[in-house]
């Protein structure tokens, strides 16, 4: 499943910038071959714009630490909450795989993508 942000940036970019804009951490992602994540956030705005998806951002953060923490059912009530956010429904279907099929005992929670 794809969705569509407008800017995603790495943990460095997000620490050099705080206070000048805001973001929604999205994911800790491995690229294929590699097994060490890095954190990827979405650029939502600068402090004081009216940013529309803040709300949803900020669910989907507390939807995230759940999912890390492997409650999957906590994580996609949460994401439930806002059914229009896309990286919301990305989250939610990846919960429900996990519940089929949960992750191994050393599983930390990092992506790991299919292709660089």
């Amino acid at each position: 499943m794809q969705t569509v942000v407008d800017a995603i940036v790495s943990q460095p970019v997000v620490e050099a910038a705080r206070g000048d804009f805001l973001f929604r951490r999205l994911d800790c992602v491995a690229v294929k071959g590699r097994t060490e994540g890095v954190w990827v956030h979405e650029l939502l705005g600068a402090p004081g714009e009216e940013i529309r998806n803040l709300q949803a951002a900020r669910a989907y953060e507390a939807a995230l630490d759940a999912y890390t923490a492997r409650d999957f059912n906590a994580s996609i009530a949460l994401l439930a909450q806002h059914p229009d956010d896309g990286p919301s429904r990305v989250l939610q279907a990846r919960c429900r795989e996990l519940l089929e099929r949960p992750p191994p005992p050393h599983w930390n929670g990092v992506h790991v993508a299919l292709a660089k």
